[in-house]
């Protein structure tokens, strides 16, 4: 665990001090788990209780949220993200000395690059090309051909399949798959064939796959994610697509072949692309929502079929209001049925 002072901490994450500069910090942790020495940080709302009660060296904080008596306050705009910036600094994840297990297999003529790590049962097969400083966990593999580059991990049982691409500093979750044939398949008269998918799958620089989700390549061509996106565990993207840079999916999501999303594109929770749309650029998925046409840049959408994010709550709330209204409808029908007896 690494050591900051408060002051110091403030200048590395854009924040301002306002208590001692020199208070040593050397943990982070929840406002209300944390002791001395530790930071946590508050960004309002239902933690404002913790927050009177923590223990905490210091706390980072929103404008207009005080720290209570005795308790450092680093204000930022963010705290979410200034504690992401914070825990990177304090808790930096622990990379190994570089070498290789004696359990690990490297073909000959596989390229390994200075200060990478191989670990126990990890594969890595002919002609692909390790860059510098990886590491490739226990029983990981990378497939023939395979180009990695500087700093990648490639976590215990994730899959880097022939002829797939990665930038520099490219993290695989385990169980991760990149690179396995897409869902190709025809009916025709001698049955079901399966379609050779003969493209590659690209992940560009700091791109992050969860934990058992898949990448497929492309039939033809280039499955491929731009820089800086993340994908959460068990998400689905399939042949050919292509994802802009800085995209978050988060799990169940799945994207259908040929889909194509711009950039700081959004999907929540078990949302997905039809095959073949076009996202546009920040665009925001709402969890369930479906997208079976082309999506705007710059749209917030919900449901399935998805439409605009308002309409679809609008939608909603009428949904709740149904019953009631249902019964108001029947006693009316009632009435009026009455009424025309009466008029006989």
């Amino acid at each position: 665990m690494a050591h900051f002072t408060t002051g110091r901490l403030a200048e590395r994450v854009g924040g301002v001090c306002e208590g001692p500069t020199d208070v040593a910090l050397t943990g982070v942790a929840a406002l209300d788990a944390a002791g001395e020495g530790d930071l946590a940080f508050c960004r309002g709302g239902r933690w404002v209780k913790a927050l009177a009660a923590t223990r905490a060296s210091a706390v980072l904080v929103p404008v207009g949220l005080d720290a209570p008596a005795g308790v450092v306050a680093i204000r930022v705009a963010d705290p979410r993200y200034a504690w992401a910036r914070a825990v990177a600094e304090l808790a930096p994840p622990e990379w190994p000395a570089p070498g290789r297990h004696p359990t690990a297999w490297v073909a000959p003529d596989a390229v390994v690059g200075e200060g990478s790590t191989i670990d126990a049962f990890a594969v890595v097969d002919a002609g692909a090309r390790i860059g510098p400083g990886c590491w490739i966990q226990s029983h990981a593999s990378v497939g023939r051909g395979a180009v990695l580059g500087a700093r990648c991990r490639v976590m215990p049982g994730a899959v880097v399949m022939e002829r797939s691409r990665l930038g520099d500093r490219v993290w695989l979750h385990p169980g991760a798959v990149v690179g396995a044939d897409g869902f190709g398949h025809v009916r025709g008269a001698g049955g079901i064939l399966r379609v050779p998918h003969v493209g590659r799958a690209v992940l560009d620089d700091d791109v992050e796959i969860g934990a058992n989700s898949c990448v497929d390549r492309a039939a033809l061509g280039e499955t491929r994610i731009g820089r800086g996106t993340r994908l959460d565990n068990l998400v689905q993207v399939a042949h050919g697509v292509r994802i802009g840079a800085e995209c978050l999916v988060a799990a169940f999501a799945g994207i259908a072949g040929g889909a194509r999303l711009g950039d700081g594109v959004v999907m929540a929770g078990r949302s997905a692309v039809v095959d073949g749309i076009e996202v546009g650029e920040g665009a925001v998925f709402a969890g369930l929502a479906s997208a079976s046409r082309d999506v705007p840049a710059g749209a917030r959408i919900g449901g399935s079929p998805a439409r605009a994010y308002g309409r679809w709550l609008r939608e909603v709330a009428s949904l709740a209001r149904l019953p009631a209204a249902l019964k108001s409808l029947a006693r009316l029908d009632r009435r009026v049925a009455t009424l025309e007896k009466r008029k006989r």
